[in-house]
């Protein structure tokens, strides 16, 4: 995947096999790095929410700032500034701030998401990365095979697959390096990302609001309106033709120091 292109990825969402919503994931190049934008609108499981997630990365990767808010049953909105200058990640949410010291490289939401796309691991090595509140260890599993529509004809596609921990979460890679899928085991079900469609998007121009899911027929309409003109099409929905089952759900608590600090304001 080439991260100079301006783009944005499309995804279906699926929870327990329904479907749950639509996704779109935003990449907008910038002199000094990245901005990745993920909106979702989240219809299962309950309650619906909307979401907006906002990483602004360095040409390393690394985060600057993250912004995260969560409209449901209320809304819910955290900022997060990553100064190495400083030494101090600090979080702000709602009233509360507080920053731990910024001793490794941390990551973000997104900015993890790229990272893990960049790993060169062999299967069964292990890349440990720092997040804000904890961390997580990513192991790079067997390739699976995944079959896809391309031009109406069933295709195998060699897929990288990685699984994070805590938790269980697998994150596929095509040979392009578009994160295709992500799957999270939520309660008792499988939360289920696919990638559907890639949009191009022109120097500077940004895509509106996501208002809502939209059917492939209006989807189709909006683009010949005046939305980013399509540069990988539908791949369709693969499925899995040899893999590794995922292990158990491990469970880690960590938390890391934590001091109060004075309110930052983000611009």
């Amino acid at each position: 995947m080439d991260w100079a292109i301006p783009q944005s990825l499309w995804y279906s969402l699926r929870y327990a096999g329904l479907p749950a919503g639509e996704q779109r994931l935003t990449v907008e190049p910038r002199r000094d790095g990245l901005r990745l934008t993920l909106e979702a609108n989240v219809e299962l499981p309950p309650p619906k929410t909307r979401q907006r997630w906002e990483s602004e990365v360095d040409p390393l990767g690394l985060p600057r700032r993250y912004r995260e808010r969560v409209e449901g049953n209320g809304a819910r909105v955290m900022e997060v500034d990553f100064s190495r200058e400083d030494g101090l990640v600090t979080v702000s949410q709602g009233k509360d701030d507080f920053a731990i010291p910024y001793l490794a490289e941390m990551h973000d939401p997104l900015s993890l998401i790229l990272a893990v796309g960049r790993l060169k691991l062999e299967v069964g090595e292990v890349e440990k990365f720092a997040l804000v509140g904890g961390r997580v260890y990513v192991e790079r599993l067997p390739d699976q095979t995944l079959e896809g529509d391309t031009a109406g004809e069933k295709t195998p596609r060699n897929m990288r697959v990685y699984r994070l921990r805590p938790g269980l979460s697998l994150l596929y890679f095509d040979e392009d390096g578009y994160p295709v899928r992500l799957t999270q085991k939520v309660g008792e079900h499988i939360f289920e990302a696919e990638l559907t469609q890639v949009q191009r998007l022109e120097a500077g121009q940004r895509l509106p609001p996501m208002q809502g899911r939209q059917e492939p027929a209006q989807r189709s309409n909006a683009q010949r309106n005046g939305h980013p003109r399509i540069v990988a099409g539908e791949p369709g929905k693969p499925r899995v033709v040899a893999g590794e089952p995922p292990k158990e759900k491990e469970r880690e608590g960590e938390s890391p120091s934590r001091r109060r600090r004075r309110r930052r304001r983000y611009s």
